[in-house]
């Protein structure tokens, strides 16, 4: 079994987290912490959405959320344009963060756009990647 060796994330705004992915890019991972986040930042999410679209994979997602981070204008047009086909590609998806409004976030998003997300605490970070991983390890 992995065994989560990784550090949270202490950099503002939007970051991918490399050494989470797994092989065939199953596994995407990023950081939010509280800043402004770009259309420019998210370039490599959206890659990373684009290719598992055209490779006909989905992916399952791994979200560190500390603090309310803002979208830009151009940021926020681009999520809204790719609404639907972020629904297709996204498997699942854990977030995990302190707020207490994770929970209720999870929930709210899990409803709207029937992934199944789960909100997990810092302490639980490994639990969030082990559930993320259950099937990917079944399917070798």
């Amino acid at each position: 079994m992995h065994t989560a060796v990784w550090q949270m994330s202490e950099k503002p705004g939007f970051q991918l987290i490399d050494d989470l992915d797994e092989p065939g890019g199953r596994l995407l991972a990023y950081s939010l912490r509280e800043g402004e986040v770009s259309a420019d930042d998210l370039r490599p999410y959206w890659a990373r959405l684009d290719a598992a679209k055209k490779d006909g994979r989905t992916l399952r997602i791994y979200a560190e959320m500390y603090g309310r981070s803002k979208l830009d204008g151009a940021a926020f047009v681009e999520k809204m344009k790719r609404w639907d086909e972020s629904k297709a590609v996204i498997e699942r998806m854990a977030i995990v963060g302190e707020e207490k409004w994770l929970q209720d976030y999870a929930k709210l998003m899990s409803s709207a756009t029937r992934i199944p997300i789960r909100a997990y605490p810092p302490r639980d970070k490994e639990a969030a990647v082990g559930w993320l991983r259950e099937e990917l390890r079944e399917r070798k």
